[in-house]
């Protein structure tokens, strides 16, 4: 038997699970990851550490690998692929890559509706026939609605605004100050407003590490809507209404592909944001049962929604069909893998 291995490479971390041929399980978790932000020496450098891993573990053991890469799309396909296909020639054994979604979609039964929200954000579900069906994924410029930066980014300019008395008071102002204090100048440190001004600068001149380093304020936002900041509170229902809404859109989507018969609305919801603020995965269920409530009447039961932190059993579930010569099912070319060696 090989040794099998799921990697999920985020927004922020890259985590990595190794299963031995005797069932034994090895977890690890990398700082770095495979975004769509980094340079080509910021993602040689992740494939460089997830190798280092795997082959400290397996050693020339046969392995078979799936790369689940939040960074790779159509348009990077060919960079990704070329730095897996380069830096993997010491692994013995096959390795696959591709979007951190489409991993979820070809591990999970169809009409299941996936929703991430981590750093970023995206909803997309893949109909019996194949079809992939889409809100969101193109990062912050676009969407990434309802994701980590997005509500750290509004936490930011909602504290802000408040420091320039043009919007009501928060506690987000404290809590930007107690954040970012290492982005604090020495000089600048006794005064506020400069201090405020030094922060904001010092978050938009991260170069690649922007969004990551906006995206960790979506924490204090959480944690003080929970406390009942009327801001924060905001912020987060804001957030919820976008995704909730985005995924009544795409199961409302693939509802209307089979008109024939009534599709089970079952949502899977992956990453921190959900997984660790209670207050925040409430808020997107209220905003599914609300976007689909004539569903929910008609099924007499509350919606499925199941929450997961990240991807990394669905990618070690497309290694395991590698080891066993079994290839996974194809979608469309907006939506690709790639089996690189």
């Amino acid at each position: 038997m090989n040794y099998v291995a799921g990697i999920d490479s985020g927004g922020t971390h890259t985590n990595i699970r190794i299963l031995s041929p005797a069932g034994e399980t090895d977890n690890r978790e990398l700082d770095s990851s495979l975004s769509s932000s980094r340079t080509t020496e910021e993602l040689e450098y992740t494939v460089d550490r997830i190798v280092t891993d795997l082959r400290s573990y397996a050693g020339d053991n046969a392995l078979s690998v799936w790369i689940s890469a939040a960074g790779y799309a159509p348009s990077s396909k060919q960079r990704f692929e070329d730095i897996v296909r380069a830096k993997s020639q010491v692994l013995n054994g096959h390795v696959g890559i591709c979007n951190d979604a489409v991993t979820l979609l070809l591990a999970h039964d169809p009409e299941v509706v996936v929703i991430i929200a981590g750093t970023g954000s995206v909803v997309m579900a893949r109909t019996t026939s194949g079809e992939v069906l889409m809100r969101g994924g193109d990062e912050w410029v676009a969407s990434d609605y309802g994701s980590a930066f997005w509500l750290g980014l509004s936490g930011i300019r909602s504290a802000y605004r408040a420091f320039e008395k043009v919007s009501a008071d928060t506690a987000l102002c404290h809590q930007l100050i107690r954040h970012y204090r290492p982005f604090e100048n020495p000089k600048t440190r006794e005064q506020q407003r400069s201090v405020i001004s030094e922060i904001a600068r010092s978050l938009a001149g991260q170069g690649t590490d922007t969004k990551r380093q906006i995206a960790s304020f979506a924490v204090s936002v959480s944690q003080e809507a929970e406390k009942g900041d009327s801001v924060a509170k905001g912020i987060i229902a804001e957030a919820a209404e976008e995704l909730g809404g985005a995924a009544a859109k795409v199961y409302r989507e693939l509802a209307m592909k089979e008109s024939r018969r009534v599709v089970p609305p079952r949502f899977l919801l992956i990453g921190s944001v959900a997984f660790y603020s209670r207050f925040y995965l409430e808020a997107v269920k209220a905003s599914l049962d609300k976007n689909l409530s004539e569903v929910r009447a008609k099924i007499g039961e509350p919606l499925q929604v199941d929450l997961q932190l990240n991807g990394v059993d669905e990618a070690l579930a497309l290694a395991q069909m590698l080891a066993d010569g079994v290839e996974p099912s194809h979608l469309d070319a907006q939506h690709p893998y790639s089996v690189c060696r």
